[in-house]
């Protein structure tokens, strides 16, 4: 187990299916392998049935807007990171992981 103390409560996202980190944490606890987010960019029902086939950058919103109702949201903090973008059309592509 890699457990890193942490100085307050949170949530972390893991996404199995789209990054080769989260896939090899997701191996290594047993965490199945979900892709939540379609080809088209639209959530798909492991995402959540209030959210199937809504857009990844609405539904992002809409997450926010809920968790903000319930007095849940805490905010979001900024951090780098590497995004590989294609240089074909369509601009912005989502990865995806495909297990051997």
């Amino acid at each position: 187990c890699h457990h890193v103390p942490c100085p307050l409560p949170g949530a972390v996202k893991v996404t199995p299916g789209h990054s080769h980190t989260d896939l090899a944490l997701a191996r290594a606890h047993g965490l199945p392998l979900l892709s939540v987010i379609g080809d088209d960019g639209t959530m798909c029902p492991p995402g959540g049935g209030w959210l199937q086939g809504v857009h990844r950058f609405v539904a992002r919103d809409k997450v926010v807007t809920a968790l903000s109702q319930r007095g849940l949201y805490r905010g979001t903090q900024d951090h780098a990171m590497t995004l590989p973008m294609c240089r074909y059309p369509p601009p912005s592509l989502l990865g995806h992981v495909t297990p051997p």
